[in-house]
């Protein structure tokens, strides 16, 4: 199943999810109906004759039900609206509800450097936005999660007895799994359920609350009322108040028994969701990490700890769907567990496995230090200066190997991760260091925005001068000769690298910052290729954060209604780098044959950025397969002539992360990386 297969399947299990919860109201609503009714009979009152006067005496009444139906109906959704509004589908809300503290850059934990080094790792090997970090720390057992609704929304959390007894091999397991649910769009769908499972589950919390209330809120007074009402007898004057203290204790207890039903109802549904979903999971970690035994390890070490994957917070049985692994205090292979069992998850990683697990303790690991990957000739060969028009090594390899470029897009592959770890190591330590903290990440972007021209320098120099804080020019100083000489791949990486700072701003201090990258762009008077790609991504992934404002609900499926911005977006495609446009136009539209007769490919003055813009916006609203036909069409666009520009594969890979497609880093061919090498040298 590949990532737009993924996005249609979420899209189908939202509207499942849409009829259990649905179900799981009417029967709530009938269960306190006929809670109320019981009240009722105990209270020796025929409710018909309440509401209607009538004397045939009967306990089915519509006006009752349509009161208690809706009263009911009135809590449920207040609980799942409350919820909703709580989180706001922003993954460190769900993460600070369930306990989780923010991983900061300066921490000296080893485990949780160890932590952020593999997520950010992962997270540019997919081309995914660097997700906020968290770690449970009251949490003993081990077990992760990841929550948002979209992935520049999203935070990967981890429970502290996670980082103290899993080695980084396991935890590269975890982690992959969690970005596994991201990118299949589970997360998003996780999200959505947390909501609604707080409302079904609000009868069951009323009712529990109204016998708290009643056993600890004055008991020795309701005591003696109980025992008056059974020894009074008949219908004498002492039976009024004590009788009326057992109908409520009854009606309460009843109550409680049918919020059971949410209950219920909240593991079914999580069960649905969750269970099938959590073996893909598995099998996609395994495959991006190339290491049965990290994920493996991961989950015998959860079997073999007396804690297992337990987690306390009040929260988790809402969000017991989100785990890595069961957080709940009771584990069970029954219709109703969130999660598949251990021994069998093992099993389909690991047929070897004879269903022991070791016995583990928690234990604090020293700080470790990891050997730098190795310089390969993709390394070496890749380096050069600023600016566009550099070819990617192994481009001339692309052209045969399109379809596994395309079907690269949402996935996480072993070779993007370790170019991924490579293009990290390969920053230098100040401009890595500067890139998690807020005024360094500022400075990190307004240096990746400085022209190589000496006088649009200079208007970027004073521009900064005359308007940033303060504080952030001392660091623009410190890192501009390093920042000059990074190799053009590594830019949109070290973007990736600064967005978690960045996040900690303030709105208004986001405004400003905004502002100035403005200006930078704006400062010669056109826009390149690169500022265009960092304009976008940065804003996209940052305006997200910093607003509520939804992105498109996909809503077209015809392309004839969407050619002229394709036109665009092709056309840009097509001029950019050094090839024949209307070859490369035309090589983009046999992928795209409904559109031949329509579009014609637009001089390079009609492709105005607000145009692209507008386009792109517009397509964002197209339904996941044409966006797999739209970004084939730009693939074959850009390799038409059997090599691709650094400035073609920045623009492709923004276009797929503006229509919500994230594409990993570009690679190509290893021994072409190595001849272009060798001549190099």
């Amino acid at each position: 199943m590949d990532f737009f297969e993924s996005q249609d399947r979420a899209k189908r299990q939202t509207w499942y999810l849409l009829c259990l919860y649905l179900l799981a109201i009417a029967f709530i609503i009938v269960g306190v109906y006929a809670a109320v009714v019981l009240g009722f009979i105990l209270g020796d009152v025929d409710p018909h004759r309440m509401s209607t006067g009538w004397e045939n005496p009967t306990y089915w009444d519509p006006v009752l039900f349509a009161w208690v139906g809706g009263g009911t109906l009135l809590i449920i959704l207040s609980g799942s609206i409350f919820r909703i509004v709580e989180i706001r589908g922003d993954g460190g809300r769900v993460a600070r509800l369930l306990g989780g503290t923010p991983l900061t850059p300066s921490s000296d934990d080893p485990g949780g450097r160890r932590l952020r080094n593999v997520v950010e790792e992962m997270a540019i090997a997919s081309g995914m936005p660097v997700p906020e970090i968290y770690v449970l720390e009251d949490e003993d057992g081990i077990n992760a999660f990841a929550a948002g609704s979209t992935p520049e929304r999203a935070a990967v959390a981890v429970t502290r007895g996670a980082l103290d007894t899993l080695s980084r091999d396991e935890i590269q397991g975890v982690i992959a799994h969690e970005f596994s649910h991201i990118l299949n769009g589970d997360m998003r769908l996780n999200t959505r359920l947390m909501g609604l499972l707080n409302g079904i589950l609000m009868i069951h919390i009323i009712g529990q609350s109204i016998l708290r209330g009643f056993f600890y809120g004055g008991g020795r007074h309701r005591s003696y009322g109980t025992r008056r009402a059974w020894s009074g007898g008949g219908r004498g004057g002492g039976r009024g108040g004590g009788r009326g203290v057992i109908v409520a204790l009854v009606v309460a207890f009843a109550i409680t028994v049918i919020g059971y039903i949410g209950v219920v109802f909240a593991r079914l549904i999580q069960s649905a969701i969750s269970r099938q979903r959590e073996y893909l999971a598995d099998a996609a970690a395994v495959q991006f990490t190339r290491n049965p035994e990290g994920i493996s390890g991961a989950l015998k070490k959860i079997g073999g700890l007396s804690h297992k994957g337990q987690v306390r917070s009040a929260h988790s049985v809402e969000a017991g769907h989100f785990f890595f692994a069961n957080a709940l205090f009771r584990s069970s292979a029954n219709l109703f567990a969130t999660h598949p069992p251990l021994r069998r998850r093992i099993r389909a990683i690991d047929p070897s496995f004879d269903g022991t697990f070791p016995v583990i303790r928690p234990t604090r690991h020293t700080p470790e230090k990891v050997a730098p990957p190795p310089r390969t000739a993709v390394s070496r060969a890749a380096r050069g200066p600023l600016g566009g028009g550099s070819v990617l090594p192994g481009a001339a390899a692309l052209s045969v190997r399109l379809d596994l470029l395309l079907a690269s897009i949402g996935t996480l592959g072993e070779a993007q991760r370790r170019r991924a770890a490579e293009i990290i190591e390969g920053l230098p330590d100040t401009v890595r260091e500067a890139a998690h903290e807020p005024l360094g990440a500022k400075a990190v972007v307004y240096l990746l925005l400085f022209s190589n021209d000496a006088a649009v320098r200079e208007r970027q120099q004073a521009l900064l001068e005359e308007k940033a804080d303060p504080r952030v020019l001392p660091e623009v100083k410190k890192l501009a000769s390093e920042a000059k000489a990074l190799p053009p791949e590594a830019r949109l990486p070290l973007l990736d690298l600064c967005l978690p700072a960045l996040k900690e701003l303030s709105p208004d201090q986001y405004k400003h910052f905004k502002g100035i990258v403005e200006g930078l762009v704006k400062a010669d008077g056109e826009i390149s290729v690169f500022e265009f790609c960092l304009e976008k991504v940065l804003f996209r992934r940052l305006d997200g954060h910093f607003s509520d404002r939804k992105r498109g609900i996909a809503q077209l499926h015809a392309f004839q209604a969407v050619a002229d911005e394709v036109a665009v977006l092709l056309s840009v495609l097509a001029h950019a780098g050094d090839k024949d446009s209307q070859k490369a136009f035309i090589t983009a539209l046999s992928q795209l044959s409904m559109l031949q007769p329509h579009v014609s490919l637009l001089p390079p003055e009609a492709c105005t950025t607000e145009a692209i813009g507008n386009a792109l916006d517009r397509l964002d609203q197209i339904s996941p397969p044409m966006k797999k036909r739209f970004l084939q069409a730009a693939t074959y666009c850009v390799a038409s002539d059997g090599t691709l520009a650094v400035e073609e594969g920045e623009l492709l890979r923004t276009f797929a992360e503006c229509l919500g497609c994230p594409m990993p880093p570009i690679l190509g061919d290893p021994k072409e990386a190595a001849a272009k090498a060798d001549e190099s040298r």
